[in-house]
Order: structure tokens, then sequence, then C-alpha cells
């Protein structure tokens, strides 16, 4: 039987591999960098929340993982699939001749293409305290080649809301979902969710000299106004996420 702290200690060494540091680690399994690097020197067992953490955002196999038995990734045929309607590949196929390959590809869907994303509707601090608790309304599923590549975010770090103001009206309409980076807090230029006060706000932000933060409506009826981002604001005002992505209903 293997040691463990020594086997464990190769295989996350393998891991930091594929994420390319153990900073990126830390930041993706949401850790200390001292506790990450633990895990990768000195072989320390991480808690089983952070090992499937691990195993989710290296793409192992968990069981590899945690006992070194197994494949290192999940073969394409141990994936849980779901089945489509029969006549979908025959309509995507009609589409277009030159399509009967890819066509025959959308018989099944491999469920761990997709990173199933919290959707919450957002109004106040007391709610976004709901949401940090779990308390979602439901997931929304995203292809996670999508996400990773055209949008170059970690799915593990986002989470929907609906829109409930007017102050970005022309560019976010009340009733429109916003995908929202949780990892991006530090503000900087774009489209950013705030939190003043209680409320949760959407407004578009730019970076000034002397790290200071200019907030702008689209709505000419808010006035723009800029907070200094090297001072404490206690619990007046905060920087959710930054918007990457939305949806509305036609």
């Amino acid at each position: 039987m293997e040691d463990f702290n020594v086997g464990f200690a190769a295989r996350m060494q393998e891991v930091v591999k594929i994420l390319g540091s153990i900073s990126e680690l830390s930041r993706r399994v949401e850790v200390a960098y001292p506790t990450a690097s633990k895990w990768v020197k000195e072989g320390a067992e991480p808690s089983t929340t952070n090992l499937i953490k691990i195993a989710e955002v290296a793409k192992v196999n968990l069981l590899w993982l945690a006992t070194g038995k197994g494949p290192k990734t999940i073969l394409h045929d141990d994936l849980t699939t779901i089945e489509l309607h029969p006549d979908l590949p025959q309509a995507v196929a009609g589409l277009n001749e030159t399509l009967p390959a890819y066509a025959a590809r959308l018989t099944s869907i491999n469920v761990h293409d997709y990173a199933f994303i919290p959707m919450f509707s957002l109004e106040s601090k007391q709610d976004y305290q709901y949401a940090v608790e779990e308390k979602l309304t439901c997931n929304l599923a995203f292809n996670r080649n999508w996400l990773e590549n055209n949008l170059n975010v970690e799915p593990t770090s986002l989470s929907t809301l609906i829109v409930k103001d007017d102050s970005m009206a022309g560019v976010l309409n009340d009733g429109d979902l916003v995908l929202i980076n949780l990892a991006k807090q530090a503000g900087g230029d774009g489209l950013y969710v705030l939190r003043m006060g209680n409320n949760l706000i959407i407004k578009r932000t730019q970076l000034l000299p002397n790290n200071k933060l200019l907030i702008t409506s689209a709505n000419p009826a808010y006035e723009p106004f800029t907070i200094d981002l090297n001072s404490d604001h206690g619990n007046d005002i905060e920087v959710i996420g930054k918007i990457e992505w939305f949806g509305r209903k036609v």
C-alpha cells in the first residue's frame, strides 16, 4: 500500500501542472496559499469538500485523486448522458445537407460538459445574504467549453441574477438575466454589480487615476459619482462582481 502523504502529494503535483501554479490552485479552490502548498508539498489531506473542488477545477477523476486508483481523467463513456428527442438529429441535418455527421452526435448530451450556475432574483443586501447561503431559486446550464474559452471565466466563480431596476435601461433592462463573475471584486472598467447600503445595483464603472472609481448609469435620471477604492467604506459600498454576459426575453 502506498504511503498516503507521498502518493497524494505526487497527484497534487500533477494537478498543479494542469492548473499552472499553486497560486492558481489556491485561488480556484478558494483556500489560503499555505493550505494549498501543504497539499502539494506535504501531501496534507484536504477536507472532503475541498477534495471535490480540486477534482472539479482540475477536471480529474475524484477516485484517482483521493486514492490513486482508476484513470486520472474521466473517460467520455463514463460521463452521465441524457438522451435527446429522437427527431432532433434529423431536424438539424435537414437544415443543411453537410451536417449529418454533426447531427449524429446530437443523440445525447454529456452532463459533465455543462456547468450549473445558480440563479437569484436579487434586490437587497438581505437577498444577497440569502444567495450566499445557497438558498437559490434554480440553476441554469451553461456549456463549460463556452464559458472557459469564449468568456474566459471559471464556472465555479459564477452566479446569475435578474435585473430589477432601470438605471441601466437601454444597456440592461429590467428583467434581463446577467451572468456575474464573483471572482472580480476589485473594481475596474465594465459593468459591475455593486452593493450600496442595503441595495444591489448594476452600474458602469471606470477606473480613474489615484485608484478612484467612476460610477455611471445609462439612464440620465441617475447622477454619476465616484468612490475612492483606497478608503474604507465600511458597510456602505461593496463590489459584488463583474457582469460577463446577459440574456433577454424577446
